[in-house]
């Protein structure tokens, strides 16, 4: 290495005296390591491609970071033994050598893909999601997300698949300096270095896969996307290699039993796991113990069946572009059915695999191979970071370009003036509107919200901090709204189906002079039925007493009226939903009509395909064919019906809204130049808004 790159990062410097050397003898090339690789892109394409039991095919990934962990450690303690020291500059230059181009290559592909076919309502986030794929956070970035209840639903972003390699990053960022650390601890003695560790890596496994189950608990999307829920994986592989002297003596007959227990245990999880299991958490174990024991048993001196296998042509094929193949398949799955405007089927997938494995060579043997071994960058530690460097501004300027040069989004911000959207005056105009909607032959140019900042379209109480997020459970202060000095207080109270309504109910109140009380909380039914939690396992305990402190407020502060809404959940937690959904509304109509009126918006429909936004977006001249594809639709016809029963029985004001949205020829997604929906099955606010004066005339005349 040269004077000039030891000035970049410091390497840790030799004894100035010469002494003799241990050696390390390292892995060197492992066939049966290439032939995982194959096994772990395979497992994460098939689920990808949606191949019948092989749902759990994300297991694979947990095989990438084992092996990934094993890999990188053993090269980094054969430097130690080879030169005492570190080269950290060295070792970021290989890793940008090894990881940028091919990275950097489907990033800019992906990008300009995207631009070309996402939907508009789509596309600014994608695209920041690929600045978040530059910088190596987009793991993060998608957990915030995926913890979002109302992103719940969206199409997924064509940059999903690089979350793990944001992980890795950030494992090569954090593990070389530790070791680093420990060298000099250890006074550059290699012995001693492995023994510390050691240590050093069953701390890190032990902390961070208890961390792993107990956020898996708690939030199951930050533990599967998240760096410090993943990392004991890595260290997994690292204690491996930190032992790997001893694990070539291991026994042969131990070898064959490690090898095939292994690779069955990496096969069944990915048959037999599927969306529903918690993940990763303490079932991450078995791929991962399972990617140890084949490490193992390829590690012996003496040979094993399964080594032999994933020795053969054809794994070693896979294994050698998997990389390449890994990058380039979600994209392509994603993006080639938008460019086709076709739906995805597994057909179609399977086809598209295929051809992602020709695309993956050329990636392999025309990117990956050309610039990992060209010698102006691997003579200069310096050149290779400079080339990393030049892959970031290449991907970054190429984002600014689509956004700022080219922009698809630029009415995204446009503002939607509510007080100037026309209120429906009666149920015959809306039918005449509906039926107008019908027949729409184009989406306006001036449609509001506009597509490409529907996501961003929210009633006002989401960003007051008015409605409740998953684990907020104490009521807010204030949120009140309308004539805040009335005596006429009216409380809504429910989940997001019921705060979609808040746009239309504080129109009302501010005509009548009430004083609106918003009390809403995502995926909380004001229904008394347990429900189970869509971000971690069990009850949902926080709805449960957030609910509780409500129904505590209505009794003590005796409102004029509540106003009562909530989805038709699936998420009851009982053997018979749609009794105990007819007994929690008995119950909770109970409760509060003993304070106060009450009145039931029954729930909208929703879509049983595409999202009406989306779709929109795709069928600009066609908005029919949205209606077809994927109609909207009243859902969960049981619970309803249960619902209406519990209702009628106590005498309850029951609103039926589905004339609001529905004719018997179907339910329009654009309606006198609204948008009738944000998303999948949540109405947007002007539309809310537009529907104030029929909901006045529904609701009870509090005089």
């Amino acid at each position: 290495m040269s004077a000039r790159d030891t000035l970049l990062l410091p390497r840790v410097a030799a004894e100035s005296a010469p002494a003799p050397r241990e050696r390390w003898d390292g892995m060197g090339f492992r066939p049966d390591v290439q032939g995982l690789r194959a096994v772990a892109v395979g497992l994460v394409l098939l689920s990808h491609a949606g191949f019948p039991r092989a749902a759990g095919g994300y297991v694979g990934v947990d095989v990438f970071f084992v092996l990934s962990g094993f890999l990188i450690t053993s090269l980094l303690v054969k430097e130690v033994f080879d030169t005492r020291g570190i080269s950290i500059a060295g070792f970021y230059a290989r890793r940008a050598r090894r990881i940028l181009p091919a990275a950097m290559a489907v990033t800019v592909a992906t990008a300009l893909g995207a631009w070309l076919f996402f939907p508009v309502t789509r596309l600014e986030a994608v695209l920041q999601d690929a600045l978040a794929v530059i910088v190596y956070i987009v793991n993060y970035r998608f957990v915030a997300e995926q913890t979002e209840y109302l992103n719940a639903d969206q199409m997924p972003s064509p940059f999903q698949q690089f979350w793990s390699l944001a992980v890795e990053e950030q494992f090569y960022v954090v593990w070389p300096l530790l070791l680093l650390v420990l060298l000099l601890a250890v006074r550059r003695d290699p012995r001693r270095l492995v023994r510390a560790g050691l240590v050093c890596s069953v701390l890190v496994f032990a902390a961070t896969l208890a961390l792993s189950v107990l956020v898996t608990v708690q939030s199951q999307p930050t533990a599967y996307y998240a760096a410090h829920t993943r990392a004991w994986e890595l260290a997994a592989g690292a204690f491996l290699a930190l032992t790997l002297p001893h694990l070539k003596r291991t026994p042969r007959a131990l070898a064959w039993v490690l090898g095939i227990g292994g690779l069955a245990a990496i096969g069944a999880s990915g048959v037999l796991y599927t969306e529903a299991t918690p993940f990763p958490g303490y079932t991450a174990l078995a791929p991962v113990l399972g990617t140890m024991a084949v490490i193992v048993a390829g590690s012996a001196a003496a040979k094993n069946p399964v080594s032999s296998l994933l020795s053969t042509g054809p794994f070693q094929f896979v294994g050698k572009i998997s990389y390449s193949l890994y990058l380039w398949h979600w994209p392509i799955l994603i993006l080639a059915p938008l460019a086709l405007d076709t739906e995805p089927s597994l057909l179609l997938n399977l086809i598209l695999v295929a051809a992602t494995v020709g695309i993956a060579q050329l990636s392999h043997a025309y990117i990956e191979e050309p610039m990992r071994h060209w010698r102006p960058l691997k003579r200069s530690n310096g050149a290779g970071l400079l080339m990393g460097l030049a892959c970031s501004v290449l991907g970054v300027a190429t984002v600014v370009a689509l956004t700022q040069v080219f922009p698809k989004t630029a009415d995204a911000d446009r503002a939607v003036d509510l007080e100037a959207v026309e209120q429906v005056e009666d149920r015959a105009s809306l039918e005449a509107r509906l039926r107008d909607g019908l027949a729409a032959e184009s989406v306006p140019d001036d449609l509001a919200p506009p597509l490409a900042g529907m996501d961003a379209d929210r009633p006002e109480t989401y960003a007051d901090g008015c409605h409740l997020d998953f684990e907020d459970v104490a009521l807010p202060d204030g949120c009140a709204y309308g004539d805040t000095g009335s005596d006429t207080t009216v409380v809504l109270f429910g989940d997001s189906h019921a705060a979609q309504w808040f746009p239309a109910l504080e129109t009302v109140a501010e005509a009548e002079g009430w004083r609106l009380l918003n009390r809403t909380k995502s995926s909380c039914t004001p229904v008394q039925v347990p429900v189970d939690s869509t971000m971690h396992d069990g009850e949902y305990t926080e709805c449960r007493d957030w609910r509780q402190a409500v129904f505590d407020e209505i009794e003590e502060t005796r409102p004029e009226l509540v106003v009562l809404g909530t989805e038709n959940t699936s998420n009851i937690a009982a053997e018979d939903p749609a009794a105990a959904w007819a007994e929690g509304w008995t119950e909770t109509l109970d409760r509060v009509g003993a304070a106060a009126d009450t009145a039931v918006l029954t729930d909208t429909p929703r879509a049983t395909g595409e999202a009406a936004p989306e779709c929109l977006s795709l069928h600009m001249d066609a908005p029919g064919d949205c209606l077809d594809a994927g109609p909207y639709a009243l859902a969960q016809p049981e619970l309803r019906a249960a619902a209406r029963e519990a209702q009628t029985a106590v005498d309850a004001v029951v609103v039926d809204t589905e004339p609001w949205f529905c004719l018997p020829e179907g339910c329009p997604l654009i309606v006198d130049g609204l948008a009738v929906y944000r998303d999948k099955h949540h109405i947007s606010t002007p539309y809310a808004v537009s529907l104030s004066a029929v909901l006045a005339q529904a609701l009870p005349d509090l005089g």
